[in-house]
């Protein structure tokens, strides 16, 4: 099995470990659970993670990033 070949294989195999947001526009943000998983954590502890700008741009309430939102949105009415 030539570089190329092997190189193509490994590609394949991490298609897995990542998950892919697509924003508004069309971008498209690879991601793993557990950066996913850190940004929850960094939005619970109201600290920024790479993530977190591509989550606000969203429109929605399902799974970790509607989780992040409602956080955010919560914070937001506590100090209010």
């Amino acid at each position: 099995m030539g570089l190329k070949s092997r190189l193509e294989h490994l590609e394949k195999l991490s298609d897995g470990l990542y998950r892919t947001l697509t924003l508004p526009d069309g971008q498209q943000i690879r991601y793993t659970s557990e950066e996913m998983m850190a940004a929850v954590i960094a939005a619970m502890h109201d600290q920024e993670h790479r993530l977190l700008p591509y989550v606000r741009q969203l429109d929605t309430t399902q799974g970790m990033p509607g989780l992040i939102r409602q956080l955010e949105e919560s914070r937001a009415r506590e100090h209010l």
